[in-house]
């Protein structure tokens, strides 16, 4: 039965990320590694980790009005934006638990857990969902049968803690066109079956692979589409072609904030304003109109019988 999987208290997480309309419109700002890395490529000076937390808080401040859920680490922003004020009270917050980041996807495939950090911690920080990176390949049996150990421990603990899971698996490795494309698929349909709330997940390659997702994805797990690093038009065009076939938004990092890596504070402050607020509303706007809001997808909640304590 279409929603059967989904409690009162999963719902309303899951409303939390995606506002009144049940679209989701995430900025993500949890990068580490793959941040400095960015800043390094642009010949900019190595950042100290006060400066990499200014960064975030104001990357976040800036971009946060304009979605309903923003990623942040547990290291350098979450705590510190919240400090700040920075997320309005109606823009839910995500950490999350691995402790590699992109730069380390195709090296260290297997995905451990960030040390000292957990779905209950963040949930008594105040956030409504973890997400989870996942380096993940089904061509590589042992490999993904390690990484859905991975995932059922976090689906566990964040069904615990009641806050959402964002799972991002990744294709990693030399796989390109149509096999790449087959791989997100099929990967996609294992992993929905391990029971994340949500899957981020990468562009298919086409228009018919992204329905050939939606359909992967099945009736109780809505999905949204990454960023990937793509340049602003192509995203656009990415978006409007997954949420036409089914997805529920989308979370993006890179290609919101990259016009703000400079060395001026006031010039990234700028660029935030003038170029990244503007793509975050373009991208928002072709979102919420073809998007399918996730509860249109999983059906009706169940509600708990009367006089019974509910199930969490």
């Amino acid at each position: 039965m279409a929603g059967s999987g989904w409690t009162a208290g999963r719902a309303r997480r899951l409303d939390e990320i995606s506002g009144a309309g049940g679209v989701i419109v995430g900025v993500a700002v949890d990068h580490r590694d793959a941040l400095r890395a960015e800043l390094a490529k642009k010949g900019l000076p190595e950042p100290s980790d006060t400066e990499l937390s200014a960064l975030k808080v104001l990357i976040a401040r800036t971009l946060a009005p304009g979605a309903t859920i923003v990623l942040l680490d547990a290291e350098y922003g979450a705590a510190q934006a919240l400090a700040a004020g920075a997320l309005p009270g109606t823009v839910a917050l995500a950490t999350p638990l691995e402790a590699q980041g992109y730069g380390e996807v195709a090296e260290a495939p297997l995905t451990t857990f960030l040390e000292g950090w957990s779905p209950a911690q963040a949930a008594r920080l105040g956030a409504s969902a973890c997400k989870l990176l996942l380096p993940y390949r089904v061509d590589a049996p042992a490999q993904a049968d390690a990484q859905d150990e991975v995932v059922r421990a976090a689906v566990s603990a964040c069904r615990a803690a009641g806050v959402a899971l964002v799972l991002e698996p990744i294709v990693y490795g030399d796989a390109g066109g149509s096999e790449r494309g087959e791989l997100i698929v099929s990967g996609a349909r294992r992993l929905a079956a391990l029971g994340p709330d949500v899957l981020k997940v990468q562009h298919p390659g086409s228009a018919e692979a992204c329905r050939a997702l939606d359909e992967a994805c099945g009736p109780d797990v809505p999905w949204v589409l990454l960023g990937g690093g793509a340049d602003p038009d192509a995203l656009a065009h990415q978006i409007e072609e997954a949420c036409t076939a089914g997805a529920s938004g989308f979370i993006v990092g890179r290609t919101l904030w990259d016009a703000a890596l400079v060395e001026d504070a006031a010039a990234a402050e700028r660029a935030l304003e003038t170029v990244s607020r503007p793509l975050l509303d373009r991208l928002a706007t072709i979102a919420r109109r073809s998007a399918r809001p996730w509860r249109e997808r999983v059906g009706a909640v169940a509600a708990p019988e009367p006089g019974r304590v509910p199930a969490l």
